[in-house]
C-alpha cells in the first residue's frame, strides 16, 4: 500500500490582522516561521519516506508570499478571489491531480485552506462511488455555512454586541455571493456525497438555545439552515457530546456498513487546548488525547484518504507565552495513527 502526500498552500485569509502579519513578516524574510510549508513540517517528524507532490499556488495566495508579490496581499484582492470562486478552481485542480496521478494510492493532503479538501474528496467519490464512502470530519466549525448566512450573523452582531470585533464600515461584510470557500465547502459536497454518509465531529458552533430563541430573521436563517442540513441526514457530533457521551460517540464512529472512509482534520479541533497552530482560534477544541481516542474508534471501514488542514504557519511550532507550540508533533502523531489504521 502506497501513500502520497500533497501540499496545499492556498491561504486566502481576508482578515486584516492576518494580512498585516504577512506583510510585516515578509519584511523580516519570515524568520519567525518554522516551516513555510506544513507538509514539510509533518514530513520532518513523520520519519517515513513518502513521496511529496508539491502543488503550484499563486505566490500571493500562499501563507508566506515573496517580496515581489506581497503588494497583492490586500483585503480587496483576497475578497475578489474568494467571491469569484477561486477556492473552487483550486479544489477542482486538486481533484484532477488526485484522480489522475495519485489514486489508487492513498492521498494525504496537508496544508492551509480547508476548501482544498473538497477536491480530494470529490476525486475519492469518483473513484470509489459516493454511496460507498463515509466522510469523517474533525472540526470545531460546521463548514456548511454559506456567505450570505454568515454575513447576516455579522450584521446582527454589529447591531447587538457592544464588544463586536466587526466594523460597520467594512465594505466586505455586505453583498457577498454564496461562494465555495473554507466556511462552506461541505455544503457543496452534498452534491457528491449522501448527507447520511457525512459525520462532522467536535463542532463548537451548533446553535445554542439562546440563538434559537432570538427573534431576528438573520439569526433564524442561520439556525434553520444549520438544522435543515442536520435533518437532511448529516451527523453532527458536538464537542459537548464527546465530553458527556464518549462511549456513544465512539460507537457511532465505529459502527458503519460503508466499506471506505475518508478522514478530514481541521487542526482547530484541538485549538486552545493542545495547540495554537490553527488559523482560527475562536473556540476551545477537544484535547489531543481525546482526538487520539476518537481516531482509535474508526473501525470496520478502510481509510482511503486523509487530510490535515488549516495550519497557521506563524504559530505552529512557535514559542507562545513561554511554551513551544506542539501542533506539528500532535498532528504528526495523528497522521501516524491514521496510517497505521490504513495498514491493518
Amino acid at each position: 500500500m502506497n501513500f502520497k502526500i500533497l501540499n496545499g498552500l492556498l491561504d486566502p485569509d481576508e482578515r486584516i490582522n492576518y494580512i498585516n502579519r504577512k506583510i510585516e513578516s515578509c519584511k523580516n524574510n519570515y524568520t519567525n516561521v518554522l516551516f513555510k510549508d506544513p507538509a514539510i513540517g509533518i514530513l520532518n517528524k513523520l520519519g517515513k519516506n513518502f513521496e511529496l507532490i508539491e502543488n503550484e499556488i499563486e505566490n500571493w495566495l500562499t501563507p508566506t508570499p515573496s517580496p515581489d508579490f506581497i503588494f497583492m496581499v490586500t483585503v480587496e484582492n483576497i475578497v475578489t478571489f474568494i467571491d469569484s470562486n477561486g477556492c473552487k478552481e483550486y479544489a477542482d485542480k486538486f481533484m484532477e491531480i488526485v484522480y489522475n496521478s495519485v489514486l489508487p494510492d492513498i492521498p494525504i493532503l496537508i496544508g492551509i485552506d480547508h476548501s482544498l479538501s473538497g477536491g480530494i474528496i470529490k476525486a475519492i467519490c469518483k473513484e470509489y462511488s459516493e454511496e460507498n464512502i463515509r466522510l469523517i470530519v474533525f472540526d470545531s466549525h460546521f463548514d456548511f455555512i454559506l456567505p450570505k448566512i454568515r454575513c447576516g450573523l455579522i450584521h446582527y452582531d454589529l447591531e447587538n454586541n457592544p464588544n463586536t470585533k466587526f466594523s460597520p464600515y467594512d465594505p466586505y461584510i455586505y453583498n457577498r455571493p454564496n461562494s465555495y470557500n473554507a466556511d462552506s465547502f461541505l455544503y457543496y459536497l452534498l452534491k457528491d456525497l449522501p448527507p447520511e454518509n457525512m459525520f462532522i465531529i467536535g463542532v463548537n458552533d451548533y446553535p445554542s438555545k439562546i440563538a434559537e430563541e432570538i427573534d431576528d430573521i438573520r439569526v433564524r436563517k442561520y439556525v434553520e439552515f444549520y438544522k435543515t442540513i442536520e435533518e437532511a441526514g448529516v451527523h453532527i457530533i458536538k464537542k459537548e457530546d464527546i465530553e458527556k457521551n464518549w462511549n456513544n460517540v465512539c460507537q457511532i464512529i465505529s459502527n458503519t456498513n460503508l466499506p471506505y472512509t475518508y478522514v478530514s482534520i481541521d487542526v482547530d479541533i484541538c485549538a486552545n487546548t493542545s495547540i495554537k497552530g490553527a488559523r482560527f482560534l475562536d473556540y476551545i477544541g477537544i484535547s489531543h488525547k481525546e482526538l487520539y481516542g476518537l481516531i482509535s474508534c474508526i473501525k470496520n471501514s478502510k481509510i482511503i484518504g486523509i487530510d490535515i488542514m488549516e495550519f497557521d504557519v506563524y504559530n505552529a511550532g512557535a514559542k507562545i507565552f513561554g511554551k513551544i507550540d506542539r501542533t506539528y508533533d500532535i498532528m504528526t502523531e495523528v497522521l501516524n495513527r491514521l496510517i497505521d489504521k490504513c495498514l491493518i
